[in-house]
């Protein structure tokens, strides 16, 4: 079950870990920094060891002759691409592929007639469709930039899935600590390997278990009856 931790929360973590507690060097302002770069660096971890269940997804409206759409806006905080379709009814959609920049040129202006030519690239922080579209709709899926405190007062509450993955982002922080304090950073580097042998324990043990398929639709429906059909629809 997903719980909650505020700056003050994690950064008492951070403080009891070390023996930290009232210390006139390590103050909020350096545990802001430590946890932040924690949050950071954790969430890569975290991210890639189950990237399907960080994913986001949202519909965004493809306007007939525009052919640029800002990354903010479409999906906001991105961070990377996982995929994306397009759709000419909003209803049925079809991967559309990506293209290199490098053959960015072999596309004129003439708007296309149908979604179902349409490639991408990613510019500037920008989505860009060539040829030009026409009208439809497109679905992309991202994962967001990690979560970030503003300030040592910030109130916002982080959102942890797994123990494992507050564990991480405590331990990376904690190691900082240990080099701000110019102290051995071996005791940081445990509670690391600790946090990751936990995430990727947690994070195999998410969903059933099935195991890995070729084929990415997964496998077959089964039949009530003996046998096997194929999917239909």
């Amino acid at each position: 079950m997903a719980y909650t931790r505020t700056f003050a929360q994690l950064s008492l973590a951070v403080q009891q870990l070390g023996g930290w507690e009232g210390s006139s060097d390590i103050t909020p302002d350096k545990l802001l920094q430590y946890i932040n770069y924690g949050l950071i660096v954790g969430y890569r971890a975290m991210t890639n060891a189950y990237k399907d269940y960080y994913t986001l997804q949202a519909n965004f409206p493809i306007v007939a002759g525009v052919d640029t759409y800002a990354l903010a806006t479409i999906a906001p905080n991105f961070f990377e691409l996982r995929h994306l379709d397009v759709s000419s009814d909003g209803v049925r959609f079809r991967k559309c592929p990506p293209h290199d920049i490098d053959a960015a040129h072999r596309w004129s202006a003439v708007p296309s007639t149908t979604v179902a030519r349409l490639r991408y690239r990613l510019q500037a922080g920008n989505l860009i469709f060539v040829p030009v579209p026409p009208a439809g709709t497109g679905r992309i899926f991202w994962i967001p930039t990690a979560p970030q405190f503003a300030s040592t007062t910030d109130p916002t509450a982080i959102t942890f899935d797994v123990p494992s993955e507050e564990m991480l982002v405590v331990a990376y922080a904690y190691r900082e600590t240990l080099f701000r304090s110019e102290l051995d950073p071996t005791p940081g580097d445990r509670k690391i390997a600790e946090g990751m042998s936990g995430l990727r324990t947690d994070a195999g043990n998410r969903d059933q278990g099935e195991p890995f398929y070729l084929d990415p639709a997964g496998p077959r429906h089964e039949r009530i009856g003996p046998g096997w059909e194929d999917d239909l629809f």
